[in-house]
């Protein structure tokens, strides 16, 4: 009852003293959140001359994100909005002769597909469907729009029992579950059913599905003349406990006849026809059964043959790939050293730079993503952050190369009257064999480099992702509560090549902990740090580094371990994907070599704890389930170190989709470490 009250009080004198530092010193706050606008995912017009986006806002008394659709000039004039309130609008695409728009959109209650005319400004819905349209795309002449929608599946039934009387009060049915992937993080218990690709009158009237089977078809694109589309499936016996094995496929969307147009073992994903309609781009990669395989970006004829990859000599992972205009190269996204970036991919394996500083609309922690679009004439847009800005649209051209104009200012008043933490890039030696770590320090508004703070290591999750010059308001809360910050990318980071990331398979935690730890030495080295209050925390496979590090040292005054894995073992039973993680992280089943499991899992290292640990889990997290701290809590509490444990209700793995979790988050966070 203490500990609770505790608790309660310290996050309502955070939240309280956070709003009185709003009101004298303007240091960005806990309710900032709330006031935060981001732009996401641009598309721009067939003829470069306009762009359409989603506004990203927040509203504080329903506690969520809401999206709207507004348009801008290249040139960033006649900035004005399409729609209004609190929607969920995605999906974006572009009618072939750029006078129309089609979209989803919940302003109706489900989500349907609308078609808006462009220079009218009318719009109308053209679905009347139960499931949520995706990934929509307009055939070449315009008449029609594919899209992806899931389609249930028969359910299972076993016991044939009587039905309660009417008015009778019996208990709910029960659960009868009998496929592989039954329940999924941010979804939560899930229907059996499989992911169909439609098509649909640009008109409206009833849609009509084109692929079937018990498969899922994800990703796919038109053929120039309308008449076929290419789409990438697992359509293997065992897809649901194979999920690497996709395949490209051609469909007649007459005949329905399906044509396989890749062999031996997948993954071979995300096809984009040319616009000669002579070459297939895809992405890929011979699997190996690892946790880390670059993806490479390749090519193919139209009928299957002559396949090679044109990436071979870039040592990056590809994505997000898009042809230009002259069938000669590729547009494609990756991430070179914690920046996210556009590239141009030449048919004979030249890569360009295009721009850099792609940034995503989230606010939590400073993760790799964003988004881009390019017309025909080389005109692109995409959705620019830096270190003290959330994302914004800038514009360019390719091959000219001309600079690149920032658009859009959604944030330009709010920062005025805000502070926020200086962010500086560094690099430092890892003790164990002198690899360079790349990191970046967030000091505190008002930083006095003559004083001492205190420091929180944060560390990434994935664990194959990055942080890197990316705005996280996650972090900037931290510094602002006075905390210096450092966040790195230790060995088994992406964006550093493949030997970088690929140095973690099978072999996770490694000497990504020595990494760490050598980061936290060099912050020492700085001279304003206070040895005696560090601090470490992380989510995820931050989770993991964190409860791990806490195994083999003393030196942190207090560790904050969130949403980990702590025993690979009942993790790879649990976890909502795992047919992946025991065939690509381990090399033989939980059973079979249980010691391998054992050896890599915190829960091996809880003996040595000593250091005081919260932690800090969602309720509905199905990717590291609550089981795993409950785990590493309970064995804290048998051992007597003073250990706390937070259930955040409703919240799935990412506990930053509801902006008060969010600010609980770090709120009981900084409580944890203030106390030490």
């Amino acid at each position: 009852m203490k500990r609770t009250l505790f608790f309660s009080l310290s996050l309502l004198f955070l939240l309280f003293s956070s709003s009185t530092l709003h009101a004298q010193d303007q240091h960005f706050s806990y309710m900032d959140i709330f006031d935060l606008q981001m732009a996401g995912s641009p598309e721009i017009s067939p003829d470069g001359s306009r762009i359409v986006y989603l506004r990203n806002q927040f509203d504080v008394m329903e506690d969520r994100r809401y999206t709207n659709l507004w348009q801008i000039s290249f040139t960033g004039d006649n900035h004005q909005a399409i729609t209004s309130g609190l929607n969920s609008i995605g999906n974006l695409a572009w009618s072939p002769d750029g006078e129309r728009l089609a979209y989803t959109s919940s302003e109706e209650g489900s989500t349907q597909i609308f078609v808006r005319w462009m220079d009218s400004g009318n719009s109308t819905s053209i679905t009347n469907v139960s499931k949520s349209p995706s990934n929509l795309s307009w055939s070449p002449e315009g008449t029609q729009i594919a899209f992806t929608m899931n389609v249930p599946d028969e359910k299972p039934k076993i016991a044939s029992v009587p039905s309660p009387p009417k008015g009778a009060k019996w208990a709910d049915s029960p659960k009868v579950i009998d496929h592989v992937r039954y329940r999924a993080d941010g979804a939560g218990f899930l229907e059996p059913s499989h992911t169909h690709i439609f098509l649909i009158s640009a008109e409206g009237g009833a849609p009509r599905q084109i692929t079937s089977g018990d498969f899922n078809h994800n990703s796919f694109s038109w053929s120039p003349d309308g008449k076929s589309i290419i789409l990438s499936a697992n359509r293997s016996e065992n897809a649901d406990l194979d999920p690497n094995n996709t395949h490209i496929f051609e469909l007649n969307i007459e005949t329905g006849e399906l044509n396989k147009l890749t062999d031996g073992r997948g993954p071979h994903n995300s096809p984009k026809v040319s616009p000669d309609g002579e070459l297939i781009a895809y992405t890929g990669f011979k699997d190996r059964f690892v946790g880390y395989q670059r993806t490479g970006l390749h090519i193919m004829n139209r009928d299957g043959s002559d396949k090679r990859e044109i990436s071979a000599d870039f040592d990056y992972d590809t994505g997000s790939h898009t042809w230009a205009a002259n069938n000669q190269s590729l547009f494609f996204q990756y991430d070179d050293q914690g920046t996210t970036k556009i590239g141009n991919n030449r048919l004979n394996g030249e890569v360009t730079a295009v721009t850099s500083d792609l940034g995503s609309t989230t606010i939590g922690r400073p993760y790799g993503g964003g988004s881009y679009s390019i017309a025909g004439n080389g005109r692109f847009v995409f959705t620019k952050v830096t270190t003290d800005r959330p994302a914004e649209l800038s514009t360019g051209h390719f091959p000219t190369r001309r600079a690149i104009t920032q658009i859009t200012n959604l944030n330009d008043n709010f920062f005025k009257a805000r502070k926020t933490g200086a962010v500086e890039e560094v690099w430092y030696k890892s003790s164990f064999d002198g690899m360079d770590i790349h990191g970046w320090i967030i000091t505190p508004p008002d930083f006095d480099p003559d004083k001492k703070y205190p420091l929180i290591l944060e560390i990434h999750g994935g664990p194959y992702a990055n942080y890197g010059s990316r705005f996280s308001p996650e972090l900037q809360l931290m510094a602002s509560e006075g905390y210096v910050v450092l966040y790195t990318n230790p060995r088994g980071s992406t964006s550093y090549g493949t030997e970088f990331a690929a140095y973690i398979n099978h072999n996770y935690p490694s000497e990504d902990h020595d990494d760490l730890m050598s980061g936290v030495d060099y912050m020492l080295e700085q001279g304003y740090i206070d040895e005696d209050r560090l601090y470490i925390t992380g989510g995820s496979g931050g989770g993991v580094l964190t409860s791990w590090a806490i195994g083999k040292t003393d030196r942190f005054a207090a560790a904050v371990v969130a949403k980990p894995v702590i025993n690979w073992y009942s993790f790879a039973l649990t976890a909502d994907a795992y047919p992946f993680f025991s065939k690509y992280w381990f090399t033989e089943m939980p059973w079979d070599d249980p010691e391998q499991y054992h050896k890599f899992s915190p829960i091996s290292l809880v003996g040595n704890v000593s250091t005081p640990a919260m932690l800090l889990t969602g309720e509905a997290d199905y990717r590291t389930p609550m089981s795993e701290s409950e785990q590493y809590y309970q064995a804290l509490k048998l051992r007597g170190v003073d250990a706390a444990l937070v259930r955040i209700p409703g919240a799935s793995h990412s506990i930053a989709a509801r902006p008060s979790n969010l600010i609980r988050k770090v709120g009981y966070i900084v409580g944890w470490f203030n106390k030490y």
